[in-house]
């Protein structure tokens, strides 16, 4: 598996595998046979979204679309155990796009923007679709980048209120004692988040929320209606992060508190 590292490495959808085969077509197939100019014989890689890999052999090509012969199945074991949903709160301008790619690198599961009352940006509707579109774009390739094979989701914007709404969702959906909320609030003085990681026996969590309030910082109010459903903030430190900066770094730590940072 470890001679697969350096070949092309590409995603389609478990659909197009059969019998042995793959087959890719569209960008994936014209980046492979035009950009980097593959050609029958040469060996790469692909990912179907579902957890597996695959090393193939191209045997052909006809207009823009590309066939391969399965050589060997895997699972790369790049997926983390834990499962990490971040809330973000929008952001401005481009700073999404920062976050939804480094964040996958680093093993997000799922990446709910939310609209927070400090939030700058007024969100239109015709702007959505665009931007989730770049959003999700991004998620591939960082994905693919990385040697994930499961391409985290960047869901549409939602409100303050849906979000938490979620995060219940998920919650209750998992044992007791296996769940957890990282709710970030530049105004906590008592708990930081490695006191919180003491309340919990990290080898039993599975499930991970981690809440970064926009450039504005979280409302009183915000930080009121989280405790209100059992959700406890916690501090970054002594230095103000920037938003983008502080989703990096919170889930980097709970990478490494997982031990998914080690070989």
């Amino acid at each position: 598996m470890d001679g697969c590292k350096n070949l092309p490495r590409f995603m389609i959808q478990p659909e197009h595998i059969n019998d042995g085969t793959a087959v890719i077509s569209g960008s994936e197939a014209k980046h492979m046979l035009n950009v980097l100019r593959l050609r029958t014989g040469d060996r790469f890689t692909v990912f179907d979204g579902t957890g597996l890999e695959y090393e193939l052999e191209l045997v052909s090509s006809k207009d823009n679309t590309a066939y391969g012969k399965i050589l060997k199945k895997y699972d790369p074991k790049t997926e983390p155990r834990v499962k990490v949903i971040l809330y973000q709160g929008f952001p401005k301008s481009d700073k999404m796009d920062l976050i939804v790619q480094k964040t996958v690198e680093l093993g997000i599961y799922e990446i709910v923007p939310v609209i927070t009352q400090f939030s700058v940006p007024k969100i239109r509707v015709k702007d959505t679709v665009g931007k989730l579109e770049r959003w999700n774009r991004i998620s591939v390739e960082a994905s693919k980048q990385c040697g994930r094979v499961v391409v985290p989701r960047v869901t549409e914007p939602v409100d303050y209120e849906t979000a938490l709404n979620h995060w219940d969702d998920m919650a209750k959906a998992c044992p007791a004692g296996t769940s957890m909320m990282v709710f970030c609030y530049e105004g906590e003085t008592k708990k930081c988040l490695k006191e919180l990681f003491k309340c919990y026996n990290i080898n039993c969590v599975s499930l991970i929320g981690v809440f970064i309030g926009p450039e504005g910082g979280v409302s009183p109010d915000e930080v009121r209606l989280a405790g209100d459903r059992g959700i406890s903030p916690v501090s970054l430190g002594r230095r103000t992060l920037r938003t983008e900066t502080a989703a990096i770094a919170v889930l980097s730590v709970i990478m490494h508190e997982m031990s998914e940072m080690h070989l």
